[in-house]
């Protein structure tokens, strides 16, 4: 055990020395476990026929508000994961391990095999039961004076989610809108939302991502953003995620059901509960359209870019089903601008295509727009710049001059070659399985020499053996080929 120790990034290795003192023996293995949007670290531990999860994370505030939701959930008998141990400075912590199943995996299978299934359905209405459980019945256990940073959903809150969507999405998408009129929108929803409805614990990040299916039946996982709020919040969370695309009939009678599992609790006035939930719905999908803008459009994180088509057809469904919207005039025609967008689309092309791009590491790497995201980038600064002469510095690698110095000088062709057989395969496959799309960037320092010869001899190559689509763009030079 003593190499595999050595052998762990730090986070691992506290982690694993957090374990030694709570278990007082060595683990059997160690698996790293996909990370979320956050800058927790998951791992799980295989010890004596038995796992469990080793968290790690430095963000302390955060943690004691996870620690003490899970106290209370547990002493409730609420499906959450069991907290076995937290390390002294409180940055290491070992929970249950509730398997790999999400319900959002079942959710994929659906889709994929085009049918929802009635056990996806069943496990669906069960996430309902024990998250209106959650919502009501532990409240007054609650102190919210524990909640990470906000303690209440209140107007103030409202009006930051919606300007995280006006400046991180909405800005950076470039759509024409009058912020002034929109912030006056803004106002009144948030002011109408914060006065009425009936205030609970409410989740905050309620999605089927952080609904895990251990033996038939649904924990919850990552409640630890939350705090007291209105309880449609979490239920548009849930219906509305953006890649789970459920059909509107299953979203209707989900909320039904959800309604009906409330009223077991408290009294509700369908209607106004109703007109509620989709107000929270929007609110909800123009929050998680900020952080597709800041994760994506902004941070460039491929996962996050291809997710806003998915939470535009959001805002084409809720637009479609009222007309609730229509006392907020600027929002409204944010919206309706934002439903008939093609600019967030990936592209579509008639027949497998490949795109070749030059690019400059100094000016980040080139956006996908075919919505895939992957694809090839290759980095050519291991070959001699020819930049770094004053007779080819205004020069291009579609120039003979820098061509010749490629060729006599470097071992350029070599390093090409090597990437042929690199893509070679994955072209052919992709070609096979009918792939629409696959993108093959190059960099340099400067995008301009390196990148661009690289670009054009792939592009060459691609041309002489096959019969496909083809798009070469050298970005910094602003030249592009069909």
């Amino acid at each position: 055990m003593k190499n595999l120790s050595s052998q762990l990034n730090q986070y691992a290795k506290r982690i694993y020395d957090s374990f030694i003192i709570f278990t007082g023996s060595h683990p059997e293995k160690i698996e790293m476990l996909a990370q979320a949007g956050s800058d927790r670290k998951y791992y799980r531990f295989y010890y004596s026929s038995k796992t469990l999860i080793g968290v790690c994370s430095d963000n302390l505030e955060e943690n004691r508000s996870f620690f003490y939701f899970t106290r209370v959930f547990n002493s409730l008998n609420l499906n959450v994961p069991e907290l076995f141990y937290v390390s002294d400075d409180e940055t290491v912590y070992f929970i249950e391990d509730l398997g790999n199943v999400s319900l959002f995996d079942l959710v994929l299978t659906d889709a994929k095999r085009g049918s929802f299934s009635p056990v996806t359905m069943s496990l669906f209405k069960e996430s309902i039961n024990e998250l209106v459980k959650m919502q009501i019945s532990s409240a007054p256990y609650i102190d919210f004076s524990n909640c990470y940073q906000i303690s209440e959903f209140n107007q103030e809150s409202i009006l930051f989610d919606l300007n995280y969507f006006k400046f991180y999405f909405l800005k950076v998408s470039g759509l024409v809108f009058d912020e002034c009129k929109l912030q006056i929108d803004f106002n009144i929803l948030s002011h109408n939302l914060a006065k009425t409805g009936d205030k609970f614990f409410m989740f905050r990040d309620f999605q089927s991502r952080n609904i895990m299916i251990k033996n038939g039946a649904p924990y919850f996982i990552d409640y630890q953003g939350g705090r007291k709020g209105a309880i449609q919040y979490d239920l548009a969370s849930l219906l509305y995620q953006a890649k789970a695309q459920l059909p509107i009939e299953i979203k209707e009678e989900l909320l039904n059901h959800y309604i009906d599992q409330v009223e077991t609790y408290i009294p509700v006035n369908r209607i106004e509960f109703v007109n509620q939930f989709n107000n929270y719905v929007l609110v909800r999908v123009l929050q998680t359209l900020g952080a597709y803008g800041f994760r994506g459009l902004i941070e460039k994180k491929v996962h996050f870019i291809e997710s806003i088509p998915f939470a535009l057809e959001n805002i084409r469904s809720i637009l479609s089903q009222t007309s609730e919207f229509d006392k907020y005039p600027e929002l409204n025609s944010v919206l309706n601008k934002l439903a008939v967008t093609d600019r967030f689309q990936p592209k579509v092309f008639e027949k497998f295509t490949v795109t070749i791009t030059s690019f400059s590491f100094k000016k980040s790497y080139p956006n996908d727009d075919s919505g895939n995201g992957g694809g090839f980038v290759f980095d050519c600064r291991g070959v001699e710049n020819p930049g770094r002469y004053d007779q080819y510095k205004k020069l291009t690698g579609r120039d003979q001059e820098v061509i010749n110095f490629f060729k006599e000088k470097t071992d350029i062709d070599k390093f090409v070659g090597n990437i042929i057989k690199t893509v070679k395969p994955t072209i052919d496959n992709y070609i096979d399985r009918n792939f629409n799309s696959l993108s093959i960037s190059f960099g340099c320092t400067g995008g301009q020499h390196r990148s661009v010869y690289c670009a054009e001899r792939i592009a060459e190559y691609i041309r002489k053996n096959y019969k496909i689509g083809l798009r070469l763009h050298h970005r910094e030079l602003n030249v592009s080929e069909p």
